[in-house]
Parts: structure tokens; C-alpha cells; sequence
């Protein structure tokens, strides 16, 4: 029996996130659309970071007359996301992101991979702590922090 492809597929090698520069702002506003365009502190140190993005959930239409339950796409959701660094003394960026976190506040965060791919969202923080660790482990912090409304995805091809 001859089977024949569905598509034509060339292995392709995949993009590293190491290269990942993320910075954030606590304006009110989208930074790049403001005008004049507004500036992105660096978000110096990160070690990981959350999946971004949204989801929504499904919502049953199953009728009586069908014999496969059927669903919909029902409200998109957003996510908790942890972001977890070095902190680095004298760090000016840091400090900021830390008072952003203690008084709760919004702050809108970009990511950009080394392919030029971004990703940008605002977020409300609830949480700033330091991370534990032992003897040989450098001082982290992370943030959580919850996407307001949507990502914007932009690639870079």
C-alpha cells in the first residue's frame, strides 16, 4: 500500500530562549503606543519565566439529537505567571519592579526572543518574595503577577 503525505515536511532547528530580553514599564498606558513612545526598564537577571498567553474555556452544546458531546470556544481566561531572577544590588530597574510589586500596581512587561519574536502584556502583581535556597545559591526574587486582557504577539518572519 502507497501512502501518500499529508504535507511536505523539512526539519527545522528551533530557537533557543536563551537570548530572551524582557523589560517592563509602570506606565498607565501601553509604552509604544504612547506618544512620544515611552521606555522599557530592563528586567536585569531573569532565570525563568511563566507561559504567557491566554486560554479560554469550552461550554458544552451537546443537543439530545447528537451522539458525540460538541463544544464551543467559551471566554478567554488569563493566567498566574511567576517570574523568577537575580536580584543584583544597586540594580535601579529591580528596585523599581519591587515597589511596583509592594503597592500592587499594574505594569505592562515585553518580551523579545533573539529571532526578533515579542510578546507584550499588562499584568497586576500580587506578590514579590524572595526565593530560598542553600549555601551556593545566589539571592532571587520572583513575581507574580496575573495578564490583563491580551497578549499581543508579534513574529518576527
Amino acid at each position: 500500500m502507497t501512502v501518500t503525505p499529508i504535507f511536505s515536511y523539512t526539519p527545522q532547528n528551533a530557537t533557543l530562549i536563551a537570548g530572551l530580553l524582557v523589560g517592563f514599564s509602570t506606565a498607565s498606558t501601553d509604552p509604544d503606543s504612547s506618544t512620544p513612545a515611552g521606555t522599557w526598564s530592563a528586567w536585569n537577571g531573569l532565570t525563568d519565566i511563566g507561559d504567557i498567553g491566554n486560554s479560554g474555556s469550552f461550554i458544552e452544546q451537546t443537543t439530545l439529537a447528537d451522539t458525540t458531546k460538541r463544544y464551543i470556544s467559551g471566554m478567554k481566561d488569563t493566567q498566574e505567571i511567576e517570574m523568577t531572577y537575580y536580584k543584583y544590588a544597586g540594580d535601579t530597574d529591580q528596585a523599581a519592579l519591587k515597589a511596583a510589586a509592594e503597592a500592587g500596581s499594574n505594569i505592562w512587561v515585553k518580551c523579545q526572543w533573539k529571532n526578533g519574536d515579542t510578546a507584550k502584556f499588562q499584568a497586576a502583581i500580587s506578590g514579590y518574595a524572595l526565593v530560598g535556597g542553600g549555601n551556593e545559591d545566589g539571592v532571587k526574587a520572583k513575581v507574580t503577577m496575573r495578564i490583563n486582557g491580551d497578549v499581543t504577539f508579534v513574529d518576527a518572519s
